[in-house]
């Protein structure tokens, strides 16, 4: 554990797994500015990718095989950045080693991973948390604490959208049975959202989905809350790229456009979409929250800070400053929503969420 002297405590020293795409674009410059975590180690099978990483992050030490980092004494944490299908396998040996351990999404590809893990870990006593980023965005903040304080009465329903646009991917984004398709890379971030922002947990879903040159390329989903709210949802990840999650209750709504600046908005129960009363407040909303998005901008713009601000909350956890959000059990329950989908899609039935 880290030793706390008379000032600041040290850096926490973290071994990094994975030296793919998203370690290098997003997890790596979101660590770059934090004092509380130095990114000390780094292992991969693949030595161009791992020599690229290293050459961003000049870590102490580097390695081709992960056990070295799990074995690493002077390491207090590993980050799991490797493709879904080796994360149990990695996590587990990092927990029975003492280590704290950051998981990308998905947690796992099976229940029974993901119960094995939140066992070892709570046996370990260590911190472990799973890398849903997106319960950080500051717009998603803002919409949780309005949910929660009632100001859109009860919830109706949910709207999502969440495409990207990645013509090539490696081999193991290919197949569901390795952690490809939407289901698993992008449903799943809104399923956490949805779980995230109304505090309901979600108890059935049908789904379609639609294969090409790798499965799962595209779904649509339609689930059913325990609140007794519904929510629908389009993936993509052969277009152009949207990020976006509306809100409907009782008395108003909030939508929430995660790539761009000024997407938080805002309706009551009388307001009619595009209206000039809705038109005014865009414009006000725009120019309101184009100073932030300015600074915001200087420092990589509000989506990449989703990441920095992920990492200060595992830091900040694993000192005991704050309780984990996005725990293990939040892994699981997200994991239970997508594979349901993926059943439903396969059997063209509704399937109900599996809870143990």
């Amino acid at each position: 554990m880290p030793q706390r002297g008379r000032g600041s405590p040290r850096a926490l020293r973290l071994g990094i797994v994975g030296c793919g795409r998203v370690t290098s674009s997003l997890h790596v410059p979101a660590l770059a500015p934090l004092r509380d975590i130095r990114v000390a180690a780094l292992a991969d099978t693949n030595a161009g990718a791992l020599a690229r990483v290293a050459g961003q992050v000049r870590p102490e030490r580097t390695a081709s095989h992960y056990r070295e980092l799990v074995d690493d004494p002077t390491l207090d944490a590993i980050a799991v950045c490797v493709p879904a299908r080796s994360h149990a396998e990695i996590a587990l040996a990092a927990i029975e080693a003492g280590k704290h351990v950051f998981v990308e999404k998905p947690l796992a590809l099976t229940l029974a991973d993901c119960d094995a893990l939140a066992a070892r870990a709570a046996k370990a006593g260590v911190c472990a948390m799973v890398g849903f980023n997106t319960r950080w965005h500051a717009q998603a903040r803002r919409a949780r604490d309005a949910i929660r304080r009632g100001e859109l009465g009860a919830i109706d329903a949910i709207a999502s959208r969440l495409t990207s646009c990645h013509d090539a991917v490696p081999d193991w984004q290919k197949a569901r049975a390795t952690g490809g398709g939407v289901m698993l890379e992008l449903a799943i971030h809104h399923v956490d959202l949805w779980r995230c922002l109304t505090g309901a947990e979600i108890d059935e879903v049908s789904a379609f989905a639609r294969s090409g040159e790798r499965e799962d390329e595209t779904a649509t989903l339609v689930a059913r809350l325990s609140d007794g709210s519904l929510a629908t949802a389009v993936f993509a990840e052969r277009t152009s790229r949207a990020n976006e999650v509306d809100v409907w209750g009782r008395s108003g709504s909030i939508a929430l456009s995660l790539y761009r600046f000024d997407g938080y908005a805002t309706a009551d129960a009388a307001s009619v979409a595009g209206d000039g009363r809705a038109r005014l407040r865009s414009a006000m909303r725009f120019a309101r929250a184009l100073p932030r998005a300015v600074l915001d901008a200087r420092r990589g713009g509000a989506w990449p800070l989703t990441y920095r601000d992920t990492w200060r909350h595992f830091a900040a956890a694993i000192r005991g400053r704050v309780p984990v959000e996005s725990t293990l059990d939040d892994g699981r329950r997200a994991l239970a929503v997508v594979l349901a989908a993926i059943e439903s899609a396969a059997t063209g039935r509704s399937v109900k969420v599996a809870r143990s």
